[in-house]
């Protein structure tokens, strides 16, 4: 929202997802507003168009007392348009990519939505932004405000993990708490807002993984819908969090919690797997419902990590509402214990896809001769991440495809004869 036309009002600015931006004013008060489209904005006499997703922020970027317009895209960049005409009626001229000190333009990877606010309380305006897969970066400005210098991203992080929402996260900044530090508000994927508030943690973080399991489309006579739940504690020490899931219907409600398992403790090096299946009966509707999970404090409604599938459901007359949850292979009574996998386990890349690094965990279930490489679509050796002896245990190996071009990438984990491959997206 901001007063686009110095009436004293807010108007809306929204982007779309053919890459136009909306300019719908306020006609009516402050107390009860009313929207009205007045057309797309433009430069050099076109409609604004930055390919797909595009997403604005108005700000004074160059200082020179007129907002200006940032608009993120499908592209993870950011087009700059200065202000060439007046507050009330701004002139955009052609657009520019905003760079970092290396030259090279900011770029989150995919779909950013840039936010810009002096989030280390410098007095200089930093750069924030979220990307498809629920990052949120950071690119502090080392310049001036007139004339910012922004460093290389960096992500931010809850505790000694990256934030990672469910996918498509877009940022707001508020001082929450009202102590003088910002937090940040972030949406995503599931329509669900994130509140991460700006403290000090060394909160061990596990990774967490919700992936599908079976057929993605439910019949109309109705089925099951199968899916694995993982999470693998990478670090030096134990944790204990709560896991719990919800299922979002097409008609966007939220579920109460499907399973809700307290105090899992998950030993140092520790993995937990289940594949579980979810009844879907006949007489749901038909479209597509995602299912979420999350662990953390349930209690606290704090969330340490999260992921989602999804599946569609046939035609049905929608008129049976819930049934009933199977999860017979997840008994109510057994005791969650920390375990290694019967086989060696090559877990999902996070972020994926990525830019320019993803962060490939494993498990391996004894102790032997080990080798993690990546292989570009060609076949080709790209990078060797792991060539040696290891123990039984979890690792994390980093992927850096810096000097590499765009495109799909396999990282291919093998040990004693076993092998195990993930698919690995890097967009530039």
């Amino acid at each position: 929202m901001v007063d686009w036309n110095e009436d004293g009002l807010k108007d809306l600015i929204v982007g779309e997802y053919n890459g136009k931006v909306r300019y719908y004013q306020n006609i009516g008060t402050v107390g009860n507003p009313s929207l009205h489209f007045v057309g797309y904005l433009q430069a050099s006499g076109r409609d604004i168009d930055c390919g797909d997703y595009s997403v604005p922020f108005s700000q004074d970027w160059n200082e020179d007392g007129m907002k200006d317009l940032l608009v993120g895209d499908s592209n993870g960049l950011f087009y700059l348009f200065i202000n060439i005409g007046t507050n009330a009626a701004p002139v955009f001229g052609n657009f520019v990519n905003i760079n970092t000190v290396t030259g090279a333009p900011a770029d989150v990877g995919y779909r950013s939505g840039p936010n810009v606010v002096d989030l280390n309380d410098d007095g200089l305006k930093d750069l924030v932004s979220g990307d498809m897969v629920g990052n949120i970066y950071y690119f502090q400005n080392n310049g001036t405000n007139a004339n910012p210098a922004l460093a290389s991203m960096v992500a931010l992080k809850t505790g000694t993990a990256d934030i990672l929402s469910t996918g498509t996260s877009r940022v707001t900044t508020v001082d929450w708490e009202e102590d003088g530090d910002l937090d940040l508000v972030v949406g995503h994927y599931s329509a669900l807002l994130y509140l991460y508030k700006q403290t000090p943690s060394t909160q061990t973080m596990p990774t967490f993984t919700l992936d599908n399991a079976g057929p993605m489309i439910i019949p109309a006579t109705g089925g099951y819908y199968r899916y694995t739940i993982q999470s693998v504690n990478g670090t030096a020490s134990a944790a204990t969090f709560d896991l719990w899931t919800r299922l979002k219907y097409p008609n966007g409600t939220m579920s109460e919690p499907i399973i809700l398992r307290n105090d899992i403790i998950l030993q140092a090096g520790g993995a937990l797997a289940r594949t579980l299946a979810l009844t879907v009966p006949a007489a749901w509707a038909s479209g597509y419902y995602y299912y979420y999970g999350w662990i953390g404090d349930y209690s606290a409604n704090q969330i340490y990590a999260t992921d989602y599938g999804y599946f569609m459901k046939a035609t049905g007359d929608g008129s049976g509402g819930i049934l009933s949850w199977g999860h017979s292979d997840w008994d109510e009574e057994e005791t969650i214990q920390s375990l290694l996998p019967a086989e060696i386990e090559l877990y999902s890349a996070a972020p994926n896809p990525f830019n320019p690094t993803t962060n490939l965990t494993f498990t391996l279930p004894e102790n032997g001769e080990v080798t993690l490489v990546v292989y570009d679509s060609q076949g080709r050796a790209a990078a060797t991440l792991e060539q040696g002896y290891l123990n039984a245990g979890t690792y994390e190996r980093t992927f850096d495809g810096s000097g590499l071009a765009s495109g799909v990438y396999f990282a291919c984990l093998r040990m004693k004869g076993e092998m195990k491959t993930q698919k690995l997206l890097l967009v530039k």
